[in-house]
């Protein structure tokens, strides 16, 4: 499968950004009629922050408008919705309330300073931009980081899919009226969080990781400890999860709710568990060459309910992948090599991980040891997309579910 994920303005001329099977790679569009082989080309080429912004009229049309600032919204992002009563007509979602210009801001600031600020530009997938941004650069500046950080990174990835998961899972119950299921969840995701504490000592994963090396060891005294959490863990959420499915209020509020089909997701460049909830496989598992043991999870309805059974299915797998291998933590001191010395200055990488919501992807120029031009693409412009199309026609009390099931941020898409 090819995934287009980004476009880059070179000196060379314009660079597509793509997954190819998984697999990260720049190619020239002059010639190669992109817009004809992408169907996702001209939403990244315009790449409007007011996402279908067309405004309606009609007998009793009305547009309501629904943040920055109101209860409900999380961030500082706003929806013009047309309506005429209970039905939604037109969903127009403006991003540019959260648009900071990350990728400017990282220019002319030395790697490890531009580090930071990619930590920044989402709080709940500080790791993925961490880790896709520090790759980019070492293949810049021809680093090789050792099997060790590579492990540990993957790890830590996984950590932050937990986590997000849950809190994904406790908003649409939240939002559903199940209030003890709502709890529940909601205690295991501050548990997920403690166990980041006790591992990495930051409970969002942050100031972990550096280029082309971890900037500390995890906690190996409490290894064991995380190891058994993560394992209960597990076991909790699959008895909830389990008997949530047996709830048929909290089923039939998410069934057919903001359905995406297979040609949709595709034609909106959807990737992670919007994309696998419609049965198609992104094979970003591929994009870590040591991520092993992790079954692809799809779905085949594509609601918001699809997009809910994927997540929950994760969450059991990347605890059991983490128990599997902290458990053999201790014998990575016994082959592990040393992360390799900076002796190149300037150059150009780009990198895509795995985040929560699909590819995270970064293209990094770098010169005389300064970082020039970044470029950041992250699964939560097109959901913001999808999420626009697909609340045509849906009524108000659909519209967390819509939302929420996507798992997008305005700070991600806009950045």
């Amino acid at each position: 499968m090819k995934l287009l994920i980004g476009i880059i303005a070179t000196d060379e001329g314009e660079q597509l950004f793509i997954l190819n099977n998984g697999r990260p790679a720049l190619i020239k569009a002059e010639g190669n009629h992109p817009e004809k082989m992408y169907a996702n080309y001209s939403i990244l080429k315009q790449h409007p922050l007011k996402i279908n912004d067309e405004p309606m009229s009609g007998p009793g049309v009305f547009r309501f408008r629904y943040g920055p600032v109101t209860s409900g919204v999380r961030e500082a992002g706003c929806f013009h919705l047309y309506t005429y009563g209970e039905k939604i007509l037109r969903a127009t979602i403006d991003v540019s309330w959260k648009q900071r210009e990350m990728g400017k801001a990282m220019q002319n600031k030395s790697p490890e300073t531009a580090l930071l600020l990619a930590e920044q530009v989402c709080s709940n997938f500080a790791i993925s931009h961490s880790i896709a941004f520090s790759r980019a650069v070492e293949m810049a500046l021809e680093l090789s980081p050792s099997l060790f950080t590579k492990n540990w990174r993957t790890l830590l990835i996984e950590s932050e899919r937990i986590y997000n998961h849950l809190h994904l899972i406790y908003k649409l119950a939240s939002s559903a009226a199940q209030k003890v299921l709502a709890a529940h969840v909601s205690a295991l995701f501050e548990d997920a969080l403690r166990l980041n504490e006790s591992l990495t000592g930051s409970r969002y994963l942050m100031g972990i990781n550096n280029i082309g090396k971890l900037n500390h060891m995890p906690d190996m005294s409490n290894i064991q400890m995380v190891a058994k959490g993560y394992r209960e863990l597990a076991e909790r959420f699959t008895k909830l999860y389990k008997h949530s499915l047996a709830n048929y209020n909290y089923l039939d509020r998410l069934h057919s709710a903001g359905i995406i089909t297979p040609v949709q997701a595709e034609e909106l460049g959807l990737s992670g568990p919007s994309l696998r909830a419609c049965g198609i496989r992104d094979d970003l598992n591929d994009a870590t060459e040591h991520l092993i043991s992790l079954p692809v999870i799809t779905q085949n309805q594509g609601d918001a309910l699809a997009r809910m059974e994927v997540r929950a299915e994760e969450i059991v797998n990347s605890c059991r992948y983490l128990v599997d291998h902290l458990r053999a933590s201790d014998s990575w001191y016994d082959t592990v090599d040393k992360d390799t010395e900076l002796t190149k200055t300037g150059g150009t990488g780009y990198a895509v991980v795995n985040s929560p919501s699909g590819a995270l992807g970064y293209y990094v120029e770098a010169d005389d040891g300064k970082v020039r031009n970044v470029g950041i693409f992250t699964p939560s412009y097109p959901g913001m997309h999808a999420v626009s199309r697909v609340l045509e026609g849906l009524i108000f009390t659909d519209f967390p579910f819509v939302f929420d099931s996507f798992g997008v941020h305005f700070a991600d898409a806009a950045c």
